[in-house]
């Protein structure tokens, strides 16, 4: 089997954040692109489905600046410089919500948009739920919330949870979770 070819890279822009790239590439047949653009993250993100003895799941409104919305959304960020995963699946829930947990255990990883973006998403359950703190980031979250499993089922249909990270772990939950 042939393979793409890389002919050429050049970066457009570069910052802590993101790297955005355009390759030129041959295609199998010899076709040529020469403008294929990439993003490059240097930090991979992690999301976290906290779940009560309830079973009601932990949800955090957040504001996304991009498209000027508040949504529902699990806790969740980047992965900060050499910090691991599990590290960073705690540490996020912390500081947007101001629960700790006594177990994460991991879901499912996945790329959000693999063709042209080399994103890596991880995702968490996390159980023990404790209320360490009334804190949590209000520069970003406006409001925390426990959600039975039918609510957030219908959040889901109706979009009030609309982000990926968000749909792709409750989801992988919601299959196998037991009772």
């Amino acid at each position: 089997m042939k393979f793409w070819k890389q002919l050429d890279r050049k970066t457009i822009y570069q910052s802590d954040w993101i790297e955005i790239t355009i390759d030129k590439v041959e295609l199998p047949d010899g076709t040529i692109i020469d403008n294929f653009e990439l993003m490059h993250y240097p930090h991979s993100s992690v999301g976290v489905v906290a779940v009560n003895e309830k079973e009601e799941i932990l949800l955090v409104r957040a504001y996304r600046y991009l498209h000027e919305s508040f949504d529902w959304e699990i806790p969740g960020g980047v992965c900060e410089n050499e910090e691991h995963h599990v590290d960073a699946a705690r540490r996020e829930l912390l500081e947007e919500t101001g629960y700790t947990c006594d177990v994460i255990s991991p879901m499912v990883k996945f790329y959000p948009h693999k063709a042209t973006c080399d994103q890596k998403y991880y995702t968490f359950h996390a159980e023990g739920i404790t209320r360490k703190t009334d804190d949590f980031q209000e520069m970003e979250i406006s409001e925390v919330a426990w959600k039975s499993p039918d609510e957030i089922l219908k959040m889901i249909e109706t979009g009030e949870i609309n982000e990926s990270l968000s749909l792709v772990a409750l989801q992988h939950y919601f299959l196998h979770r037991k009772h």
